[in-house]
């Protein structure tokens, strides 16, 4: 971790809550990490906060939570010079009925660039 980043204490503890619940209710479960960001060649890459993106996030999810057997999910959206606002997710997929990853994240990303026009 970053010496420059300093973890917000309840975030995290918000974080681990909800880590210790899927997993007490799921007893195999896989992480599916995705990041999502614009192209920087974008209108989108430019807007001056992050709602734009929480609004885009929320259109994605709610395609997502119709997935069979993803069971949950978490984002946070950050800003950096690079990337300007965009977002870490973790996707929860029940490895009880689910072998293959890459196909969920094959989905997700077809869904996210439907909904950002790529």
């Amino acid at each position: 971790m970053p010496k420059s980043y300093t973890p917000n204490w309840f975030f995290t503890a918000l974080l681990d809550n909800h880590i210790n619940q899927m997993m007490a209710r799921y007893s195999c479960l896989r992480a599916l990490r995705m990041d999502f960001f614009y192209r920087k060649d974008t209108p989108d890459f430019l807007q001056p906060d992050h709602r734009w993106l929480e609004l885009q996030l929320r259109m994605l999810l709610e395609q997502v939570e119709q997935f069979e057997n993803i069971v949950g999910f978490f984002w946070v959206i950050e800003w950096t010079a690079d990337h300007g606002f965009h977002a870490h997710a973790v996707f929860w997929i029940d490895r009880q009925r689910v072998k293959k990853i890459y196909p969920f994240a094959e989905r997700i990303t077809e869904c996210w660039r439907s909904i950002t026009h790529n």
